[in-house]
């Protein structure tokens, strides 16, 4: 083996070691976690007939709940998933702050495909969740 291949097969290794090194390092989700069982638990606005996890669970196509604190020191509790909103099927992003104290959350903010929703768009969004929710359950009944 010539000193080329040699310094190649070194390159390769380091590589490697540095790629392996980055996946194990990454950061993980985190998707179990008393905020996260909060809201799931908790219930949004006037819609106290149900739960947030059992209205969104109806509505969004495999959501997908995870937690973070933000750098202000918010917790927030993030859930996504797939959702036909003002007639087109996109990915829906919808961020809850709760406090520490009290346990109580608020929706934050909303995306729809990338772009953030306005007031109207986020109380709209909310609506057709609880709306497939309680046409889902009807069907059900």
């Amino acid at each position: 083996m010539s000193l080329g291949n040699h310094v190649r097969v070194f390159i390769c290794v380091v590589f490697m070691g540095l790629l392996v090194g980055f996946v194990y390092n990454a950061k993980k989700d985190i998707t179990d976690n008393e905020y996260i069982d909060t809201v799931k638990e908790g219930y949004l606005g006037n819609f106290s007939e149900v739960s947030v996890r059992n209205a969104f669970n109806y509505a969004f196509f495999e959501p997908y709940w995870r937690y973070y604190q933000a750098k202000t020191g918010e917790h927030v509790v993030e859930l996504s998933g797939d959702i036909t909103f003002e007639g087109e099927r996109g990915h829906a992003i919808l961020q809850f702050v709760v406090d520490e104290q009290t346990k109580k959350f608020t929706a934050y903010a909303m995306k729809f495909n990338d772009v953030v929703l306005s007031p109207v768009q986020n109380r709209l969004l909310i609506g057709i969740v609880y709306e497939t929710w309680h046409s889902k359950r009807l069907a059900y009944e």
